[in-house]
């Protein structure tokens, strides 16, 4: 599951998952680059990511990454690749904003993981 989702209410929860998208990848294939413009954000729900930045870091399950490009409306910040085999989910941006506006406490999770990886390491 997805650790963020739980604190939907049961109509929110319905309409996230409505939007969700899942997605399987093998190791070493690119789920985003660096430079793209980003017009999704993704959940791992196996597996784990590697997201090439000076210092990589791996997210596994629960995790999520791309927000920035979606809030910011930035290019992608960082390449993103699966480390193992992975499963995503993917929500798109005009989903997403349905979710920050149905959702504020989800929104406000998302902005704040966004500005603590903006001022450590930028991320997809």
């Amino acid at each position: 599951g997805v650790p963020l989702f739980q604190k939907l209410g049961p109509a929110a929860l319905v309409e996230i998952v409505r939007a969700l998208r899942p997605r399987n990848l093998p190791a070493g294939a690119v789920i985003c680059r660096r430079g793209e413009t980003g017009d999704r954000m993704f959940f791992v729900v196996e597996g784990r990511v590697s997201v090439a930045t000076p210092h990589p870091v791996e997210l596994g399950p629960g995790a999520f990454f791309g927000e920035m490009a979606l809030m910011s409306g930035e290019p992608r910040m960082a390449t993103v690749s699966a480390a193992t085999a992975v499963s995503l989910l993917s929500l798109h941006a005009a989903d997403f904003q349905m979710l920050c506006s149905s959702s504020p406490e989800i929104a406000e999770i998302i902005r704040k993981t966004a500005r603590e990886r903006h001022g450590a390491a930028p991320m997809a």
